[in-house]
């Protein structure tokens, strides 16, 4: 598919759970197929932490890759895009053309960098609450789907709006994020941090920018998101690591350069500002907060629920995934249900290995899609 960046301003100023109010809020994002007449088959892609709305397709024939679920999203797949309208939003407070700390605050004709005010996965999911009824004018979601941080977005639609979202698709995430998952997140921000040109997070205004941090950051962030046995496929020759073909001998090892690759590709393409505030948001999710308990919060969950987990996955361990279904069957959905898909790629099978992933999501679609 040949895709196109579009934005969508919402038409009014949206509070925060803060308090804090953005006067205007800007949402990127892709469409891939069309609504239906009833406007029923609208399904609702989230992203994960240094994602974009970039989910599917290309926006040239001449580029070289395709966006992140493109196995998953188009005609004939398992997003079909002949039967579902699927639209792909980058989330609020991020860098890729939404709302976020690049953004021009109107108060002060400056980017907002370190100033834009918290915020939560609650907030990313009511901004796109707004942003579908808005721009597409539909009353109900069929499915919210996505990976890792985009699965706690798909979970916080169905506690936050549970008469707006038919159906759920979380894949590789969990309820709350684990202590080791967070301790991951404070070492990239706290590299990010310690960058010397990070200068407390004005560098826009200075005109220099923590490029050293944030690649470290996603160095960080790269060791979490692979399993031992992928390193050791990758960048291991059964007896000692692989050296490194570098002629300029920057780096004595294989994993070495191509940790160092993944931390100049990050640079490129994301700001280290909305790292610090997305990963933030990431960490201090709960889907409790405020609501008691997750016994009731999963009572109030009806919803279908296909809980997508990696078995080789330890950022978000396949406990964490079995929890969510086993939580909702205990609440009373007989309904959800969690599969566990044999992957030896750890936490980024969910980007890897879309194939594993296109028939249990087939299936679930099918039954999601005769209800409408």
């Amino acid at each position: 598919m040949i895709v196109t960046k579009e934005t969508f301003v919402l038409k009014t100023p949206f509070a925060l759970e803060s308090g804090v109010v953005l006067p205007n809020v800007v949402i990127a994002f892709e469409q891939y197929g069309d609504l239906n007449a009833e406007k029923s088959n609208l399904i609702l892609i989230t992203h994960g932490i240094t994602g974009s709305s970039h989910a599917a397709g290309k926006y040239a024939e001449s580029n070289r890759s395709a966006g992140y679920w493109d196995d998953l999203i188009g005609p004939g797949k398992a997003f079909d895009t002949d039967l579902w309208c699927v639209v792909a939003p980058n989330v609020l407070g991020g860098c890729r053309g939404s709302t976020g700390p690049l953004s021009i605050d109107p108060s002060t004709n400056q980017p907002y960098g370190p100033n834009f005010p918290e915020i939560t996965i609650r907030d990313m999911v009511f901004v796109q609450q707004r942003f579908v009824s808005e721009c597409f004018d539909v009353v109900r979601v069929a499915c919210v789907s996505g990976g890792s941080m985009g699965g706690f977005q798909a979970l916080e639609w169905a506690a936050s709006l549970p008469d707006f979202v038919q159906s759920i698709i979380p894949v590789a995430t969990a309820i709350t994020p684990n202590p080791r998952a967070i301790a991951y997140n404070h070492c990239a921000r706290t590299a990010i941090q310690l960058d010397p040109s990070f200068a407390h997070g004005y560098y826009e205004q200075h005109g220099v920018y923590p490029d050293n941090g944030l690649a470290l950051a996603r160095m960080i962030g790269t060791i979490s998101y692979l399993s031992e046995a992928s390193f050791q496929n990758m960048f291991h020759d059964g007896t000692s690591p692989l050296p490194s073909q570098d002629a300029n001998g920057n780096h004595n090892f294989l994993v070495e350069g191509y940790l160092n690759d993944e931390g100049n590709k990050l640079v490129h393409r994301f700001d280290a500002n909305t790292y610090l505030l997305i990963s933030k948001a990431l960490d201090t999710h709960a889907l409790d907060r405020n609501r008691g308990s997750l016994e009731q919060v999963f009572a109030s969950i009806s919803c279908p629920i296909l809980a997508l987990g990696f078995t080789s996955d330890s950022l978000f361990p396949i406990r964490q995934t079995l929890e969510i279904a086993e939580r909702a069957e205990s609440a009373g959905n007989m309904n959800a249900r969690a599969v566990c898909i044999d992957s030896d790629y750890g936490h980024d099978a969910f980007l890897v290995h879309q194939t594993l992933m296109s028939g249990p999501i087939r299936d679930f679609l099918t039954s999601v899609y005769a209800l409408l």
